[in-house]
């Protein structure tokens, strides 16, 4: 059977049209991951405050147990009032599926948070909800289950950069 100019036009472009999706596809998965990543960097350099910029405006958050905090603005005072002085977290195995605009993601924590003068240890997980609004993806919602948390027999606290600066300073 020989081909003609149209069908083997035809078959590069559906070709190109299909390597185009999965392209589109892993710059979503790729945009994605680091909305993710940009929240414990945001997190791990002391920014937490900043943690709402990553949000939807009808976002919301559920954080271990505690009421449902829905909305950007409110989601600020959340984390502007976080109880938590220092943190460092390190996220492991982050899988996603997406829909379109919109996705859902499981991601695992090893966290380093300071509270109330104490080192913790905790583990959990973050299921998330994703949504691309005018082209950027942005958190849903997100919901973290600490699975444990426990205190740390030697602080670390005094070991951090932002630490040492200020005592340095007086």
């Amino acid at each position: 059977m020989t081909t003609t100019p149209d069908t083997e036009l035809a078959r590069l472009a559906a070709q190109v049209a299909q390597l185009q999706s999965r392209l589109d596809r892993q710059d979503d998965l790729d945009a994605i991951r680091a909305l993710r990543n940009r929240y414990h960097e945001l997190v791990n350099e002391d920014e937490g405050p900043r943690l709402y910029e990553l949000f939807a405006p009808e976002a919301t958050v559920v954080y271990n147990g505690r009421p449902e905090v829905r909305g950007r603005d409110a989601i600020r005072r959340f984390f502007q009032d976080f109880p938590v002085q220092h943190a460092r977290q390190f996220i492991h195995q982050h899988e996603i599926e997406l829909q379109g605009d919109r996705g859902t993601g499981r991601s695992y924590m090893d966290g380093r948070p300071v509270s109330q003068g104490k080192s913790l240890y905790v583990v959990g997980r973050f299921d998330d909800e994703y949504i691309r609004l005018d082209g950027r993806w942005l958190f849903q919602r997100v919901v973290l289950t600490v699975h444990y948390m426990i205190e740390a027999a030697e602080h670390w606290e005094h070991l951090l950069p932002v630490q040492k600066k200020k005592e340095a300073a007086q």
